[in-house]
């Protein structure tokens, strides 16, 4: 008899952990989503919530990506728990869920207990862009050049004025800054003498790749 109410202890103890606290899991890739190639190396780390500490968190478990980027990440635990991503220098977008759209700014994944989560984590390598802008043939003061620049990340130019404007006789060489890699691209007008001009170009940044990038007008 004793054993018997041992082992229906026993089942109900196991069984409650199973469903109550452990079964969190992470399952996904670290990819960079301008080529959808893997990033290697990459740490995930499986954080919870300690009162006292500074920042409040501590990690309690870190798993590495694989060469195709992809990782897995298996946790017993009770409490809430969160996950970021450890990616080196890169321009980083952040998690997205169940296949869906990265969105910038979602750096750190809430876990979910009791089930398998999907996750991917999206960051871009850097090269190196100078851009430089001249006016050749300037009129006057009122020339204008007014362009819409977009890049192969969504929302890249959502922190700028979007388009740009130029006015006068533009002669501007600009620094070689660190930049994400992708088509850098650009629509507009260019206005002198009150006739109107439709402009277009673009360019590719590799990683680790520097360019520059001269637009004339």
């Amino acid at each position: 008899m004793k054993q018997i109410v041992f082992f229906t202890l026993f089942i109900f103890l196991f069984g409650g952990c199973t469903k109550f606290g452990k079964n969190v899991t992470i399952k996904g890739r670290v990819l960079n989503p301008i080529t959808g190639e893997g990033i290697e190396g990459a740490e995930i780390w499986l954080q919870k919530t300690t009162l006292g500490l500074p920042g409040g968190l501590k990690t309690v478990k870190k798993v590495t990506s694989s060469a195709d980027g992809s990782f897995e990440l298996n946790k017993f635990g009770l409490v809430g728990y969160s996950a970021i991503c450890v990616v080196g220098d890169r321009y980083r977008l952040g998690w997205t869920q169940d296949g869906g759209a990265s969105f910038t700014g979602n750096f750190t994944l809430d876990v979910k207990k009791g089930k398998v989560m999907h996750a991917d984590y999206y960051a871009v390598p850097y090269g190196n862009l100078q851009i430089n802008l001249k006016n050749l043939a300037c009129f006057d003061t009122n020339d204008e050049l007014s362009i819409y620049r977009t890049h192969s990340i969504f929302n890249f130019y959502d922190h700028v004025p979007n388009p740009a404007i130029y006015m006068g006789c533009v002669d501007q060489t600009g620094n070689m800054n660190k930049a994400p890699m992708g088509w850098y691209k650009y629509s507009g007008t260019v206005t002198k003498n009150g006739m109107i001009l439709t402009i277009k170009d673009s360019i590719y940044l590799n990683e680790d790749e520097t360019k520059v990038w001269n637009i004339n007008y």
